[in-house]
């Protein structure tokens, strides 16, 4: 092959991936975890309460959910960074109400929208949207629509 078509062979994959991962990435909830961890560097993981998802300690990091999360939540969704902190969280409220500790962030938190996207994520739902929460490891905004709470970080440390 010539340099001139292996150039031009490159460039159409380059071209091809530069459309297809962004759709990818906002629709993967059916792709295998090995080309989501290693392409698209995101998993998603659901549960159907909050008592089942990973506790810290249980060697699953990456779904173990905040603690302000009732157990009692039903049909939870965490979509997570492999290479990075970011994490998108919804589930619906059951009779324990959502309860934030209040400690609200001050410097550097949410100036954008979220770092993840998912098919199941409200475009609604994005930068100023709930309110800021700096109780757990890192920064959460958390907006609630009727029993529906949406929760998201994009890995920024509530404590430095």
């Amino acid at each position: 092959m010539t340099k001139k078509k292996l150039l031009l062979v490159v460039a159409a994959c380059a071209a091809v991936c530069a459309v297809a991962v962004p759709v990818l990435k906002s629709h993967n909830d059916n792709l295998p975890d090995a080309f989501n961890d290693h392409v698209l560097h995101e998993r998603i993981k659901t549960f159907a309460t909050a008592s089942s998802a990973p506790k810290s300690g249980d060697g699953e990091l990456l779904f173990v959910l905040p603690g302000w999360v009732p157990k009692d939540a039903t049909d939870v969704t965490e979509k997570v960074q492999t290479d990075g902190n970011a994490k998108l969280i919804r589930f619906t409220l059951a009779a324990t109400p959502l309860k934030l500790n209040g400690k609200s962030c001050t410097d550097g938190a949410f100036h954008d929208g979220p770092a993840l996207d998912a098919s199941w994520w409200p475009q609604n739902v994005g930068e100023g949207a709930g309110r800021p929460d700096c109780s757990e490891d890192y920064q959460f905004r958390v907006a609630v629509d009727g029993n529906h709470v949406y929760a998201w970080t994009n890995g920024d440390r509530a404590h430095e």
